[in-house]
């Protein structure tokens, strides 16, 4: 097989890149540790968990005949995905991509519909849009709440656009395999979703890295926002949270950053999504959220003075930061252990 030689360019790139800006790219690892073992992990682990689980079932055939007719006039889409749609908007960025593709694996939906879920089931979550935006960086629970709500309907507004998305002709889903016991199940889910946290916590450890190098060279705050908010979400909101408008902080949140798109691509690798495609409707959401929100907000008026800087309510994430980040990778070495054979969907 041919062998490409951009990984080798990027990869010369990147040497050359840390030989000039080692210290500035540490302190970013640095704080990319921190955003995982404060933000990152309490608020996705459980629910990669949840959604693996959700995409390893099926729903009870007389909830699907209530169900698919929904699903159907909406999305186009069986009823067994009604749980990945749910899991999208509540659980975060990640929730969605790790139930769709346990979803095609299990044989429940072909690589089409996989797809055209997929398009959609990427959501900031409950956790990060109240919790970490609202409360944390804007000082404002209520501020949150209208980001969520906003970002839950575009994101189910996109979804209807996707009903009219062709599927690939002549395609079946895959022959399910026998059926495994739940603690099997359970444990399979568990391991999974550990892996998958590891791979997005080091995406994020990559990506603060860059991120503390080009704060340090563009001093520009503008730029350095607009930069910051379409590489990496966490950062690019922190440092965007009180200087943009709350229409414009729920666009950041619906496009998510190039970095979610890439761990989502990570974890969905055997449904065969198209970038472009999937660009395109990360930007719809984006429009969509900031017109939602904007029209939200003149219904659930909110007073932006009483926001405050993330830096001000940083201390409400104080805690043992490298003990968490020891227990990610001694989980990291278990799995490391466990002998799992991936099925192609």
């Amino acid at each position: 097989m041919k062998k490409t030689k951009s990984p080798a360019l990027a990869g010369a790139i990147l040497f050359i890149f840390l030989f000039f800006f080692a210290r500035d790219f540490a302190g970013g690892i640095v704080q990319g540790l921190e955003s995982c073992a404060k933000t990152v992990i309490p608020s996705l682990f459980p629910f990669l968990i949840a959604a693996s689980l959700a995409g390893s079932g099926t729903l009870p055939e007389k909830a699907k005949k209530i169900i698919n007719p929904i699903t159907e006039r909406l999305f186009r889409l069986p009823a067994d995905t009604l749980p990945v749609i749910a899991l999208a908007q509540l659980g975060g960025y990640l929730s969605g991509a790790k139930a769709a593709d346990a979803l095609c694996r299990a044989g429940s939906i072909t690589k089409s519909q996989a797809q055209r879920l997929m398009l959609f089931s990427v959501n900031a979550g409950m956790g990060f849009s109240v919790n970490a935006i609202g409360s944390i960086m804007l000082g404002s629970r209520e501020a949150g709440r209208v980001i969520f709500i906003s970002l839950c309907i575009s994101s189910l507004i996109a979804g209807f656009f996707t009903r009219f998305l062709p599927d690939e002709k002549g395609e079946t889903r895959k022959i399910a395999s026998k059926s495994e016991s739940m603690s099997a199940i359970t444990v399979k889910s568990v391991s999974s979703s550990a892996a998958a946290m590891l791979t997005a916590c080091a995406f994020v450890i990559f990506f603060s890295g860059l991120l503390s190098v080009i704060s340090s060279r563009v001093k520009n705050e503008s730029l350095r926002i607009l930069i910051s908010c379409l590489l990496e979400v966490t950062n690019g909101c922190s440092l965007a949270a009180g200087k943009i408008s709350i229409p414009a902080l729920a666009a950041v949140c619906a496009f998510g950053g190039i970095c979610i798109h890439l761990q989502v691509f990570a974890l969905t690798e055997s449904i065969g999504m198209k970038y472009g495609e999937f660009f395109l409707f990360r930007l719809l959401h984006a429009a969509l959220a900031f017109a939602v929100c904007h029209a939200a907000l003149r219904f659930f008026p909110i007073d932006e003075q009483v926001f405050l800087s993330f830096s001000k309510n940083a201390a409400l994430w104080s805690f043992s930061a490298p003990a968490s980040v020891s227990l990610l990778f001694l989980s990291a070495l278990l799995i490391l252990d466990l002998d799992n054979k991936t099925e192609i969907c």
